[in-house]
């Protein structure tokens, strides 16, 4: 969740400029540009990858569909499929970080390891933290905010998991804190670990994971474990085993790969829907047939697919998905009590308007100033 440049989108729960392929610092020569621009044209790679912008709308959408018809904030439960997509949303948003993360770790890996981790940092930072804290400094105003601590240390999934409870306009903040929790720890032991066994690390975390996962959802059921780096880090570790191996194999078409995962995830949204007991273990099949598609959709060079997936209103809001993620559920909850037709629409509405001012007005300059003070190898 990179000079002669294909871009990659913008991340949560994450960063458009962040996710870019390969730029260079230095501005290429003419004959370069022509070069790269007939091979992109050769390969039918599209100069940005505005199907993922289009994804990262759709996962939006999908955990917005599920937040806004849930009891606490409607009379109205959701439908098995609408609950089920809404979770595969949710999941989605942290194995595209990790995905998308990884390829920046090692495409930007200097050998000069705490100043790699030092810059990956910075960027993190700026691009992350002043729409949160702006966001959390306005819910704290309108006394929005009862516990600010934990919101602003970026442990507020642990505090909530303590409180054994999801409810409230900023319940949803849990999942940026696990994000964060993972910017801060996984670069230091990935790019730290020799090369040549990075992958053997990731597996191993991942095998913790899942071990740690299991083990205390099966002895202490009822604990909303999913808040906690172990559970939800199987989703952001699978991302990263996708990245790593999209940056080491070779470059090919993964349009059969595509079409094959896509059904595969819609396959799991249908059959999880349909069934409340499945083991809490479905969040590790889940997370691997997810980092499946988003490793073949960053590969296809289909035009049809790529082209249906970059309509300009569905790349917008992907564009601005991580406010209106951090903007969305203080907004239902002051439309509380409107009937739900009302709510989802005005709701909605109200998110994407205020999402694009603040991309055009907050976010955009601040990550222009970025590039200029910490510009990116990737």
């Amino acid at each position: 969740m990179i000079s002669g440049s294909v871009k990659e989108p913008n991340s949560v729960l994450l960063d458009d400029h962040v996710h870019q392929v390969e730029v260079a610092l230095a501005r290429p020569s003419e004959g370069a540009a022509q070069s790269s621009e007939a091979s992109a044209g050769k390969n039918h790679l599209p100069a940005r990858r505005l199907h993922f912008d289009s994804m990262r709308s759709l996962m939006f959408i999908s955990v917005y569909a599920g937040h806004v018809t849930t009891s606490h904030i409607s009379n109205f439960w959701g439908s098995g499929f609408i609950n089920s997509a809404s979770s595969f949303g949710f999941y989605a948003y942290l194995v595209l970080s990790g995905f998308l993360i990884t390829r920046i770790l090692i495409g930007s890996d200097t050998g000069e390891t705490w100043s790699d981790v030092r810059e990956f940092w910075l960027r993190r930072t700026l691009r992350i933290f002043p729409i949160y804290y702006l966001t959390l400094g306005v819910l704290l105003i309108c006394g929005q905010l009862p516990e600010p601590l934990p919101f602003f240390t970026y442990v507020s999934n642990v505090y909530l998991f303590l409180l054994n409870q999801m409810e409230g306009p900023v319940c949803h903040l849990w999942s940026l804190a696990v994000e964060e929790q993972f910017y801060l720890l996984f670069p230091l032991v990935f790019l730290f670990t020799p090369k040549k066994h990075r992958l053997n690390l990731v597996l191993v975390l991942l095998a913790v994971c899942l071990a740690i996962h299991t083990t205390c959802a099966n002895l202490y059921p009822g604990h909303k474990w999913k808040l906690l780096l172990p559970s939800s880090g199987q989703c952001l570790l699978f991302g990263a085993i996708a990245g790593y191996f999209d940056m080491k194999l070779k470059q090919v078409d993964e349009t059969r790969l595509f079409i094959f995962s896509l059904i595969l995830n819609v396959s799991l949204i249908a059959f999880e829907s349909t069934d409340k007991t499945l083991p809490h273990s479905m969040i590790f099949v889940n997370s691997g047939a997810l980092a499946l598609f988003f490793y073949a959709l960053w590969r296809t060079r289909n035009q049809l697919i790529c082209k249906s997936l970059s309509n300009k209103v569905m790349v917008h809001l992907g564009q601005t998905s991580y406010a209106m993620y951090l903007f969305h559920l203080p907004i239902l909850y002051l439309l509380i009590d409107f009937p739900l037709p009302e709510k989802i629409a005005i709701g909605f509405v109200s998110t994407a308007l205020l999402a694009s001012a603040s991309w055009y007005l907050f976010e955009s300059p601040i990550n222009n100033l970025r590039n200029k003070l910490i510009p990116s190898r990737i």
